[in-house]
């Protein structure tokens, strides 16, 4: 899993320290200001230093939910799910048959009336059907 590089982290008493002084104070242990998972402490050769997340040390749904996740890494979890969720819903059903509330037509094709011109009005058929023959009327 990608993680971003992070500069500012937790010390064991909850205060906020950039990598820079974590520097100067060797052997602490460090956490993510976002998920609280442990941080290891880098110090960079031609960079500044920086904290990485002990991944072995956390569970994937922690890491899943912190800001230094990578948003790549993110989206593309958003996309599976998306996809799973789509592949598991039914085809849509496109209706071909229609009853205009208006006029009283009943027609087949494209979504407008032959006798008002227009669909707004329309209702598909089996819609028309399921409430014209089971609601029946008290008394």
């Amino acid at each position: 899993m990608r993680m971003l590089k992070c500069y500012l982290a937790n010390d064991r008493e909850g205060h906020f320290v950039t990598a820079g002084e974590a520097m100067s104070t060797p052997g602490q242990i460090w956490s993510c200001a976002s998920c609280g998972c442990r941080l290891v402490l880098h110090a960079g050769m031609h960079e500044d230093p920086w904290f990485e997340h002990d991944q072995q040390t956390v569970a994937h749904n922690v890491l899943m939910n912190c800001a230094h996740l990578d948003p790549e890494v993110k989206a593309e979890a958003r996309h599976n799910k998306l996809r799973s969720i789509i592949r598991g819903m039914d085809a849509p059903v496109m209706s071909l048959a229609w009853y205009c509330v208006w006029c009283g037509e009943h027609y087949q094709g494209v979504k407008s009336c032959p006798r008002c011109l227009t669909g707004i009005f329309s209702t598909e058929e089996a819609n028309w059907q399921m409430n014209y023959c089971c609601n029946t009327l008290p008394g």
